[in-house]
């Protein structure tokens, strides 16, 4: 268990450096700063207004890379530890537990033919691919930033 936490250093400040990959990531997404799902214009708009506020101390956050959203959810346990701060697994995912957090999805910076976002879901870290103007419940921002 201890290997899964190796690369990642709580700083204190509301973030986790991943040292493996050199980014760093806020422990909160956007879920649950807002309280709500983000379609994929509010999730642009969220990264814009988090950087015009400097949130975290910084001005340079942005949306992951599919491959640098699936560097932090491989290892499940581990995310929900650091990030959920879960010391234990989830129930499966059902019609009563989906909006406390059943199962959740991020949007990733990688879009496809100009009208197509992809999307990684947590847990295990599968992909799909979205019409951006599709308005999608259980999707919201895992914001990150290069150290």
């Amino acid at each position: 268990m201890a290997e899964a936490f190796k690369n990642f250093q709580d700083n204190g400040d509301g973030t986790v450096i991943d040292s493996e990959e050199d980014l760093q990531w806020p422990i909160r997404d956007s879920r649950k700063e807002l309280g709500k799902w983000l379609n994929w214009d509010e999730a642009n708009a969220y990264v814009k207004a988090c950087n015009e506020q400097k949130y975290l101390g910084h001005d340079d956050w942005r949306l992951p890379t599919k491959s640098e959203l699936r560097s932090i959810l491989k290892g499940e346990q581990a995310y929900r530890v650091i990030f959920l701060k879960q010391n234990t697994k989830k129930p499966a995912r059902s019609v009563a537990n989906y909006q406390a957090g059943g199962e959740t999805s991020f949007w990733t910076n990688e879009t496809r033919f100009d009208s197509y976002a992809w999307k990684c879901y947590f847990p295990g870290a599968r992909e799909i691919c979205v019409e951006q103007s599709v308005s999608t419940t259980g999707s919201s921002v895992r914001l990150v930033r290069d150290v």
